[in-house]
């Protein structure tokens, strides 16, 4: 009976399929054979005894449902796992699993779900830049009222908002080039890092087991891979959450109908925003979205526990992984994909952006300073002679320019200089080149992931 929302609500089955207990089991199976065929190269067991080893596994009929009737004996899950890859190779059984711990099985089959989980975050990422940047290049004209601590502040475009998620996205794809080959990593050191058991070529094994995965060795290591991959990899997660999540909220804040300048797509013919009032068109992607990031970021509190254990290593931090890692990974996935396909169909009312602008033109107030510091007023002085302005205005109910033209404290020379100000949208700076510098960040990093898949690093 399922009772996780993550097996019947949240997630995408090729994603959740990495983590399933089918799969998890795979994954133990291709470890072992690994470090049987490592060792069978230096000689560590004979050649005869790997391929029968090998000749087991890849028959199939080491089955999941032995290992667990195993399991129920024994109360160790590695040693049923030993146990049943032995019974169908009974000649060289003893060879199985030699001079190997149980968290080098482990450890390196988390590794190898990491792998394949990024090969998935990889796409959803390329896919994620591309609908992004599609916006800021559709966009980066289309002016807008800045805000700033939830006021009107100076005019922007939406393809300037939209750039700086755009940079920030490309920041964490470079993050995660840069931290692959530390995130994914396995060992195969035996029970307090040593290598004792495996002789004197135990590096040279170890490399090559982690080789023939397509992982890196950790080494120096305890009983465990170190944890500060598994921070790291969360870390990485957690700044992607955390995009999304600025995203969502922005998407949230200028769908409300007093500002109503963007929205999601909503099905109109069907859709239901509410049990109760059948007006409401609610935003409830992004706000799926906030609510799991918020979860997502929590996990990793686990995984800074797990960190810390006593000696070369306990227990405390096994039970808790077999969730923070695959509830991280499913549910990354789920939310990436779901804001790529809220931007996909994200609904832009530009005309409602330039009349919120033009409604407003205290907006100008950056402006008016800068005009004003030009006609030779000091910058601070010509600072307060627009805030005092502004708040004559405001107590008034005038317009910015009427205080300002009003206001005694201004020079009547410079007033006469006074060139006409009245149009925000011309006052939004250098919006356009920064989209255009944040395409061009996106075509650098998109191509710098595309070679990196291009050059076999990604495998499935």
């Amino acid at each position: 009976m399922p009772v996780s929302p993550i097996e019947f609500r949240y997630g995408r089955g090729e994603v959740k399929n990495i983590f399933a207990e089918e799969s998890r089991f795979r994954y133990l199976l291709m470890v072992e054979r690994a470090i049987a065929q490592a060792e069978s190269e230096f000689k560590v067991i004979p050649r005869d005894a790997y391929e029968s080893i090998a000749t087991a596994i890849d028959s199939g009929n080491v089955s999941l449902n032995r290992m667990k009737e195993i399991e129920n004996e024994t109360r160790h899950d590695i040693a049923a796992l030993v146990k049943a890859i032995s019974e169908q190779c009974p000649e060289n059984g003893d060879y199985v699993h030699f001079g190997a711990t149980s968290n080098d099985v482990d450890d390196s089959a988390t590794a190898l779900q990491i792998k394949d989980f990024l090969s998935y975050l990889e796409d959803d990422l390329l896919g994620f830049q591309e609908t992004l940047a599609s916006l800021v290049l559709r966009y980066k004209n289309t002016p807008m009222l800045g805000r700033t601590h939830g006021q009107h502040a100076s005019p922007i475009t939406f393809g300037l908002k939209l750039s700086v998620y755009l940079t920030e996205m490309n920041r964490n794809i470079e993050r995660l080039l840069q931290s692959r080959k530390r995130i994914i990593a396995g060992k195969l050191s035996g029970p307090v890092g040593t290598g004792a058991s495996l002789g004197p070529d135990f590096l040279k094994i170890q490399e090559r087991a982690m080789e023939i995965l397509g992982i890196s060795a950790d080494v120096p290591a305890n009983q465990v891979v170190d944890r500060d991959r598994y921070i790291e990899f969360l870390s990485l997660i957690n700044l992607i959450a955390t995009l999304l999540e600025k995203i969502g909220t922005e998407i949230r804040n200028l769908q409300r109908p007093e500002i109503g300048e963007i929205s999601e797509y909503f099905d109109t013919s069907r859709q239901i925003g509410s049990s109760s009032m059948p007006s409401k068109v609610n935003p409830i992607n992004s706000e799926n979205v906030v609510s799991l990031a918020r979860f997502i970021r929590s996990l990793i509190i686990s995984e800074y526990e797990a960190a810390v254990t006593w000696h070369e290593r306990d227990l405390t931090n096994s039970a808790s992984e077999r969730f923070v890692i695959p509830y991280a990974c499913i549910l990354t996935d789920h939310i990436l994909t779901k804001m790529t396909s809220v931007l996909e169909t994200l609904k832009v009312d530009d005309k409602r952006m330039l009349d919120n602008l033009l409604s407003d033109d205290f907006t100008l107030s950056e402006e008016y300073v800068t005009v004003l510091t030009s006609l030779g007023i000091p910058r601070q002085t010509a600072h307060e002679l627009v805030r005092s302005s502004a708040m004559y205005a405001n107590a008034r109910r005038i317009s910015l320019t009427q205080a300002i033209l009003k206001n005694r404290d201004v020079p009547r020379d410079v007033i006469a200089r006074l060139p006409k100000i009245d149009d925000p949208t011309k006052f939004v700076g250098h919006s356009r080149e920064l989209c255009d510098l944040a395409l061009k960040d996106w075509i650098r990093t998109k191509s710098a992931l595309t070679e990196g898949k291009k050059g076999g690093k990604i495998q499935r």
